[in-house]
């Protein structure tokens, strides 16, 4: 599964341990992990360029799309990033498993109800256990992937609506889909 971990930059120093420890529960389970919590991904913001913001955004925008489901260390949602990708992954019907500290609720997040949203609790020794569970329920709430064939000439609309939109070609086909469901229910 991809997973595209996040946590507090602020807060980066104090939980590096945990962030850490997270990180290599999922790559000891084989899940390809995107992440750059560990390593400082963008400069100061006054002092990046809108180079620097561009690139980061392309990257930060391909895992959003290329994730299965994300995860959040939530005990410090100390910037609006958190919220804004939670929210952003949310409404492009993928899953998010949000982890906080004992006592750490999110209080802005903790307000948020959705069918795809995981929430729950840990302390240092419970934290495996808490990775766990949490990955049982996903299952419960994952996308299943489904394949099949399509001509050139549908491949290339495929392609050229992903460009436009910004979206992925699975997204518009999902989309299509939700929308005839709707229309014969």
């Amino acid at each position: 599964m991809k997973v595209y971990f996040t946590a507090s930059l602020s807060q980066r120093n104090a939980y590096l341990p945990t962030y850490r420890t997270i990180i290599t529960w999922l790559e000891k389970k084989h899940h390809t992990v995107f992440e750059k919590v560990l390593s400082y991904h963008l400069r100061d913001t006054t002092r990046a360029t809108t180079h620097d913001i561009s690139q980061w955004y392309k990257e930060w925008s391909s895992y959003i799309a290329e994730c299965d489901v994300m995860l959040v260390e939530g005990s410090y949602p100390s910037s609006i990033h958190i919220g804004y990708e939670v929210g952003t992954v949310l409404s492009r019907g993928k899953p998010v498993i949000l982890l906080f500290g004992t006592g750490k609720n999110p209080t802005f997040i903790d307000q948020v109800s959705a069918p795809r949203l995981i929430k729950t609790e840990y302390d240092e020794e419970s934290l495996d256990d808490v990775l766990e569970w949490s990955f049982k329920e996903l299952e419960h709430i994952v996308n299943r992937r489904f394949a099949f064939f399509v001509s050139p000439d549908i491949d290339e609309f495929l392609t050229r609506v992903s460009r436009s939109t910004g979206g992925s070609r699975s997204e518009y086909i999902r989309m299509l889909i939700e929308h005839e469901m709707r229309k014969h229910s």
